[in-house]
């Protein structure tokens, strides 16, 4: 036991020693309590403290303040996308099967590592949504997948851009503000009761496993060939654990929600 937590202390010197330095200066990550007191207040609320303190009240009436934030998350996610897509097109030597990352104090380094740290923070504004849950008294919804892949979306990328921030990370900030921006303009038109959105919820869903099967694809490739270009190797298998972890998942609640009752119609 005591060799066990000897090496585990070890390899978090080596991580911390292995920090980013440009990082330290945002907000948020230039201390170690911050992203971590976050994630833990959010669990607490939405599991906790929320449900009991909306058990004997009313449902909220949200709709207008969802359909606002919906709308800033649409904007958001399609900018990020947008600007993402044009930073690739500007590097046509970015390679699409190891890409280490650009750890300089120039303008691709420094593009780098604002557009890691712009994606982080659209994953903790994607908390919010938990919380709308939890004050409509929709806490059915507030299902293991949902809760592990918010706070875990916010772990994942605070760790991110302080140790790899961008590289061959940098098309799971791709895939995932398009999906995000398609996701949030369904909620948009959902609310006014659109028969389109309806019809398209279950494809939306498989765009989200598309994206989790290419990034399985994206980071199991140099992980399980061992190709090394410079990206630690440990962080190839992180991405491409939790890529098979989340397709699972969601696997799992496409199977449940469309086709078990597909079966029963």
């Amino acid at each position: 036991m005591a060799y066990v937590l000897r090496n585990v202390y070890q390899h978090l010197q080596i991580m911390l020693e292995r920090t980013d330095d440009r990082s330290k200066t945002l907000p948020l990550m230039d201390s170690n309590w911050q992203v971590p007191a976050i994630i833990a207040m959010y669990l607490i609320a939405v599991l906790r403290v929320g449900p009991r303190f909306m058990e004997n009240r009313k449902p909220y009436d949200l709709r207008q303040f969802i359909r606002a934030y919906n709308i800033v998350q649409v904007v958001a996610n399609s900018a990020f996308f947008l600007t993402e897509i044009y930073l690739l097109w500007i590097r046509p030597n970015f390679s699409y099967v190891c890409q280490p990352v650009d750890y300089g104090h120039d303008t691709s380094g420094y593009q780098e590592l604002y557009m890691s740290y712009a994606y982080f923070l659209l994953k903790v504004m994607d908390l919010a949504d938990t919380m709308f849950f939890v004050l409509r008294k929709k806490q059915s919804h507030v299902s293991f997948l949902h809760v592990y892949h918010h706070a875990i979306m916010v772990g994942m990328t605070y760790i991110g851009v302080m140790f790899v921030p961008g590289g061959h990370i940098y098309l799971l900030g791709l895939w995932n503000t398009l999906v995000h921006a398609v996701m949030y303009l369904y909620y948009y038109l959902a609310s006014y009761g659109s028969q389109w959105a309806a019809r398209f919820k279950q494809y939306l869903t498989r765009m989200q496993l598309v994206q989790f099967i290419h990034l399985g694809i994206h980071f199991g490739r140099p992980a399980l060939t061992g190709l090394d270009c410079g990206f630690p190797q440990f962080w190839h298998w992180v991405g491409f654990a939790q890529a098979l972890f989340i397709l699972a998942m969601f696997v799992d609640f496409y199977i449940k929600s469309y086709v078990r009752k597909a079966k029963k119609h």
